[in-house]
C-alpha cells in the first residue's frame, strides 16, 4: 500500500487575496478619497484664507501699537519692494508696514521699516473694500484714517470669506462673510 505524505498538501485557507478582492477593495478605496477630496480642498482653501486674515490683523495691531508707543504715524501701504509704497501696487502685491516720522506718507532715510510681508499665494483674493485705497495711516491717539474693510476671497466657496473690518476709531476685527469687493 501506497503511502500519502499529507505534509505535502496544501491547505485549502488562503494565504493571500484574489484578484477579484484586490479590485473590490481599491474601488472602495477610490470612491471614498473622491467623496473626500471635494472637502478637503475646501478646508485647504478656508485654512488659506484665515492664515491670511489673522496675519493681517496681527500686522494692523502691531501698526496701531507702533504709532501710540511712538508717538508717530505708522503707515500700512502696498509695496511691490520692501523698501517703498507704491500707489499701482495691490494689496496682493506686498505690503509694507513703516514710521512714518515726518507725515509724507513715503519711506524716507530715517524712517524705520516695521515689517514686510511678501506677495500672497495668486490663489488667495486679497482686495480693500470697493475703493482703491493703497494706504492706511495709523495715528499717535490709535485712530485710524478710514472705514472700511478689507476681503479675502475662499476661492473654493465664496460664502466661506472672510473681512478685516477696520473703523476710524482703530478697533479692528475679524469676520466671516461672503465676498463683497
Amino acid at each position: 500500500m501506497m503511502r500519502i505524505d499529507t505534509s505535502l498538501i496544501r491547505n485549502k485557507a488562503s494565504y493571500g487575496f484574489t484578484l477579484v478582492e484586490v479590485l473590490v477593495v481599491l474601488s472602495i478605496t477610490a470612491i471614498i478619497v473622491g467623496a473626500a477630496t471635494p472637502s478637503f480642498m475646501n478646508i485647504v482653501a478656508n485654512n488659506r484664507v484665515v492664515s491670511a486674515t489673522n496675519e493681517l490683523v496681527t500686522t494692523m495691531n502691531l501698526a496701531k501699537s507702533e504709532a501710540i508707543r511712538s508717538g508717530m504715524t505708522t503707515v500700512l501701504c502696498t509695496s511691490q519692494t520692501a523698501n517703498q509704497c507704491n500707489d499701482a501696487a495691490s494689496w496682493n502685491d506686498g505690503l509694507l508696514l513703516f514710521q512714518d516720522s515726518d507725515n509724507s506718507g513715503n519711506v524716507s532715510n530715517n524712517e524705520r521699516i516695521i515689517k514686510v510681508i511678501p506677495a500672497s499665494d495668486d490663489s488667495l483674493e486679497f482686495a480693500y473694500g470697493t475703493a482703491n485705497i493703497n494706504r492706511v495711516n495709523f495715528r499717535a491717539n490709535g485712530q485710524i484714517n478710514l472705514n472700511g474693510h478689507f476681503c479675502f476671497k475662499n476661492s473654493y466657496e465664496e460664502d466661506n470669506s472672510r473681512a478685516v473690518v477696520i473703523t476710524q476709531a482703530g478697533r479692528i476685527r475679524s469676520e466671516k462673510q461672503p465676498y463683497d469687493c
